[in-house]
């Protein structure tokens, strides 16, 4: 039995109407196979923040294959991740489903199991006919399927745990030995010709690639931080890794080095709890956030010149007509602003990240428009599914972008729940609600491992609270609470908030009565 469709997508403030007619729609009638499907190439990049091509409006960063081919597709750019944190955020594209109600998490009691699986997209449109394909890192292996992930799919190149640079040299990347190339994303670009050499003539395919990249466990072994990286003689004379912006004055974010309680009390989540002292260490000092920043914007010209390989091989094989691509990250991150580094928070910068869909049969007059509309990296799985012609479950909680890719009119959501449950390095648990020019975060003390009760916060007040009104402060540096306390603005983002935190909580709660859940 599944949950109504009714009732997941009140929390995305979607009518079910406006849901059913963007999910598989051919002509107006509800159709699981529509007449030829599209091969689906979904790109998923590891860390990597919204506006980070140069087609997005970066000021030097050089992208000139994704750059086309979002100027031939559809950007999204008020994009929002449902977990911006790695592997949650993985879950939740899989299964379209918030982490509050799949129940699978870094700091979560839970761990994902094959019944959970078996409504992901890649099982789905494999059940279909779909041949699928995944390739890179997996990044479920932390609660199920450890070495056991390529059973998922009929073609798997992918890993556990983090690869490093030169994948070789990790263990956890033996599928990569036997690779000609030594660096981890031209590997992931072998990858991908291996995969389109083996998949069958008769039947389309969907292929899931999952970048490593510009993730720190990239950027820190490329070579020690206290020197640039082309130090590292596999490096000096590389035209990507070598001195590609070494040459310009990179700028990086005046917070840098500066106090971070200034922003997020230290009562409310202390930086030396494993943000400053352990893993984002680079981002805490000018000299090593700026080689940071290098290092990022060269790995993301790194991947553009894979993408523009893959379009080639497309080509090549007469398959570039019916391809569509969907480009996502994890989530983005936070790289010395507001003097910190890392992810898990629901700042733009963290949360945001750069999301488009190409599809070569679009229509030109529909080709490099850009949606402001609110989207969920939810809306990613339903789109995907949508595109492979199969209907999309009630378990689901996104909604299709293809109307808006075409177009067409569509009742939309006006406003999105946002969530953080990961609870790592003295991280709070925060939710939020954006909502017009309007951004509400509220936090609260974290536990690991958490369990349902946990994240129910009726009744609690928060420990900590940020408003942003994003039309005038789009760096989200001006926290509002205290000027607007009493106003009626706040007040109805804060019940709207609570309401849609218990409404998830609810979920969760019949989710576990009809599906069945493993404790880790």
């Amino acid at each position: 039995m599944c949950l109504s469709r009714r009732d997941f997508f009140k929390v995305a403030g979607v009518s079910v109407g406006a849901v059913v007619a963007g999910c598989g729609m051919v002509d107006g009638n509800l159709s699981s196979k529509p007449k030829q499907r599209p091969n689906i190439i979904f790109l998923l990049t590891d860390d990597q923040r919204d506006n980070s091509l140069g087609i997005m409006g970066h000021p030097w960063v050089k992208t000139p294959n994704l750059d086309r081919l979002v100027r031939n597709g559809v950007r999204f750019s008020n994009a929002y991740i449902a977990e911006p944190v790695c592997s949650p955020s993985r879950v939740s594209f899989f299964t379209g489903m918030h982490e509050r109600v799949h129940g699978v998490g870094f700091t979560s009691s839970y761990k994902l199991n094959e019944d959970q699986w078996s409504k992901s997209y890649p099982a789905i449109l494999r059940g279909s006919g779909y041949y699928t394909g995944f390739i890179g890192k997996f990044g479920l292996e932390y609660y199920t399927f450890r070495g056991d992930a390529g059973k998922k799919f009929d073609y798997y190149r992918g890993h556990d745990g983090w690869a490093k640079f030169f994948p070789k040299t990790a263990g956890n990347c033996k599928e990569y030995w036997d690779s000609e190339e030594e660096i981890i994303t031209p590997v992931m670009g072998e990858s991908i010709k291996r995969f389109l050499d083996t998949a069958p003539k008769d039947k389309p395919f969907n292929l899931s690639v999952s970048f490593s990249i510009p993730h720190g466990s990239q950027t820190g072994s490329m070579h020690k931080w206290s020197e640039a990286a082309n130090k590292n003689p596999k490096l000096t004379d590389h035209p990507v890794y070598g001195d590609l912006y070494r040459d310009i004055n990179v700028p990086i974010p005046e917070d840098t080095g500066t106090d971070p309680y200034r922003f997020i009390p230290k009562k409310v989540m202390d930086q030396d709890k494993g943000r400053r002292t352990r893993t984002y260490t680079y981002d805490y000092t000018k000299e090593q956030c700026y080689e940071h920043h290098i290092r990022y914007y060269q790995q993301i010209t790194g991947l553009d010149k894979i993408v523009g390989e893959m379009m080639e091989a497309l080509k090549a094989k007469g398959l570039d007509e019916n391809t569509v691509i969907i480009f996502g990250s994890d989530h983005g991150l936070l790289m010395g602003e507001y003097g910190m580094g890392g992810k898990a928070l629901l700042y733009d910068l963290a949360s945001k990240f750069p999301c488009f869909v190409y599809d070569p049969r679009l229509p030109k007059k529909r080709r490099g428009k850009t949606v402001d509309k609110l989207v969920s990296s939810l809306d990613v799985t339903s789109t995907i599914v949508d595109y492979g012609g199969v209907e999309q479950p009630g378990e689901m909680q996104g909604q299709s972008l293809r109307s808006l890719v075409l177009g067409k009119s569509v009742r939309w959501r006006d406003e999105l729940f946002l969530e953080s449950l990961f609870t790592g390095r003295d991280t709070p648990f925060a939710e939020g609600i954006r909502k017009g020019k309007w951004k509400y975060i509220r936090m609260f003390d974290g536990i690991a491992p958490y369990k349902e009760k946990h994240v129910d916060f009726k009744n609690r007040k928060p420990d900590f609270e940020q408003l942003f009104d994003l039309s005038q402060d789009g760096e989200e540096k001006n926290n509002l609470i205290a000027e607007l306390e009493g106003s009626e603005t706040l007040n109805a983002l804060r019940n709207r908030c609570a309401v849609l935190s218990d409404e998830l909580n609810r979920q969760r709660e019949e989710y576990t009565k009809t599906h069945e859940v493993t404790a880790r």
